[in-house]
């Protein structure tokens, strides 16, 4: 029985931990799109050229950057927009 509750309250936990990655699914589509964005710049001028290492630091940025929200759907726009403009003001310096 022991097993049982345990088998039980893992797949719950599986359930809640999937269900919130997918809910922040837009910030890692933005992170990507952004970041292919650039590298396609870099064929247009080489001053774009930016490392995926790089990239990364301006994402793990504007996570930390991004006004806290109680509200999930509040605190991915604000990531959303914050991430955003860290990649505008990062690859225009």
């Amino acid at each position: 029985a022991d097993v049982q509750e345990k088998l039980k309250n893992a797949r719950e936990a599986e359930v809640r931990i999937t269900t919130a990655c997918e809910e922040f699914r837009p910030v890692a589509d933005r992170g990507s799109l952004l970041y292919f964005l650039i590298a396609e710049m870099s064929t247009i001028e080489v001053m774009y050229q930016t490392s995926l290492a790089q990239f990364i630091q301006v994402f793990k940025l504007s996570m930390v950057n991004a006004p806290k929200a109680n509200i999930p759907a509040k605190r991915i726009e604000n990531i959303l927009h914050q991430l955003t403009f860290g990649t505008f003001l990062y690859i225009s310096r």
